[in-house]
């Protein structure tokens, strides 16, 4: 039971990282389109990203947390899963408190009604992005490190 919910943890914190490092690569590549182009990018490309990413890193949250409790006295083990757990949940909460609510707004825009202010939010929410990176990077480390030790 420990090693499939060790191997879990750690295979949905990579799924999890790399899905925040693809929006890290984006930011140079979007910041250079005309808006009606970012729009239309951002509305087709990232249509499924909520429900998937969602899921996913509820299950990385889940299986961190499973993690810490099922080494529980295996030395460092449960403090770096409970870390890695507490990084997910920052990345969650990051995600509902303010990029969903940029999503939504980026969501209700046509071309014809998009704002001048647009790129400030495409900023913003890239800029989220890349704290939601950091905070993988340090989950996925955590419970590459607990497994190590």
């Amino acid at each position: 039971m420990r090693a499939l919910v060790e191997f879990l943890g750690t295979f949905l914190l990579g799924i999890v990282s790399g899905v925040s490092l693809s929006h890290l690569l984006q930011r140079g590549p979007k910041a250079a389109l005309p808006g009606p182009q970012f729009l239309a990018v951002q509305q087709v490309l990232f249509r499924n990203y909520g429900p998937a990413i969602g899921g996913l890193e509820a299950a990385a949250l889940f299986f961190t947390l499973a993690m810490a409790i099922v080494t529980r006295g295996a030395g460092a083990t449960p403090l770096l899963a409970t870390l890695a757990s507490g990084c997910v949940l920052l990345m969650v909460i990051i995600w509902a408190r303010w990029i969903n609510p940029i999503n939504k707004t980026v969501n209700s825009w046509t071309p014809e009604s998009l704002p001048s202010s647009w790129s400030r939010l495409r900023d913003r929410w890239h800029t989220l992005h890349a704290i939601r990176l950091a905070l993988s990077v340090v989950a996925f480390s955590a419970v590459i490190v607990a497994l190590l030790a």
